[in-house]
């Protein structure tokens, strides 16, 4: 009895997730759908509707597995689960990149600056697909931490700096605009990273190690909640900066960084 409520908790977990993730989908599909057609639009439709597709078949998956766990049906238990872990390879794989697109962005287009994260992306893929399907065993989630952490921290110290320099020169709507736009990418960003750091520390203690299926079940869909919530929460006009707001901000720090012309 003891195993069969383990296991069912397991799965309410993660279909509890998903449920909120599937919500926040339609959101954010509706907003995206809403703006003017263009390049970066796409992406977004695209990237999202990917990531929610994988993660519709990773409940599914789960939800089998969870019916072999309970003698239900009978079927290759270790190739299902394999399949289960590189599912969610590729979603993170997708939603890392995006927010390392995102971080090239705001560095204008600098390739440099995100080529650390690039190459820890590079390494975690392929030692997912390459080297141990064991989450367990490799350190797969702790460079998965790293490059989370890193990316959210160059793309929200950038911005901070850039309001820091040119916020005299700021309207005060414009600065709310950019605190607003910090504190998304903050919140929303450290999601995924908090959920990997819970999944991490239940390993390491003995006593707790019941608990990091269930952790894991909520990892599946944090990876893309996150994302989702993020062109959820712009879009509900949080944090939203305008093209014109951004190269006036972008002006004014040129403006202060270069010091006045003499003419």
């Amino acid at each position: 009895m003891t195993e069969l409520w383990y296991t069912i908790s397991q799965l309410w977990v993660g279909t509890f997730f998903y449920g909120i993730y599937f919500t926040l989908f339609c959101i954010c599909i509706y907003i995206l759908l809403r703006r003017p057609r263009s390049l970066s639009n796409t992406v977004l439709v695209v990237t999202a509707i990917a990531l929610f597709i994988l993660s519709t078949v990773q409940v599914v998956i789960n939800l089998v597995l969870g019916a072999v766990n309970l003698g239900e049906i009978e079927i290759p238990f270790t190739r299902l689960h394999h399949a289960a872990i590189l599912i969610y390879g590729i979603n993170n794989m997708i939603a890392y990149g995006v927010i390392i697109y995102r971080c090239y962005l705001i560095w204008n287009n600098n390739i440099y600056v995100v080529s650390l994260p690039i190459i820890l992306l590079i390494v975690t893929t392929g030692e997912l697909f390459g080297v141990d399907l064991s989450l367990l065993k490799n350190p797969y989630l702790a460079l998965s931490l790293a490059t989370n952490i890193l990316v959210t921290a160059m793309t929200a110290g950038r911005i901070w700096w850039i309001y820091r320099t040119a916020r005299p020169y700021l309207q005060a709507d414009v600065q709310r605009r950019y605190v607003s736009a910090i504190s998304i990418l903050v919140e929303s960003g450290m999601l995924c990273p908090a959920t990997v750091l819970a999944y991490l520390i239940l390993g390491a203690i003995h006593s707790a190690k019941i608990l990091q299926p269930p952790t894991f079940q909520v990892l599946t869909q944090i990876i893309g909640i996150a994302p989702t919530l993020i062109i959820v929460r712009v879009g509900l006009g949080a944090g939203v900066l305008s093209k014109e707001d951004h190269q006036n901000t972008v002006r004014a720090t040129l403006c202060h960084s270069n010091g006045p012309q003499v003419t």
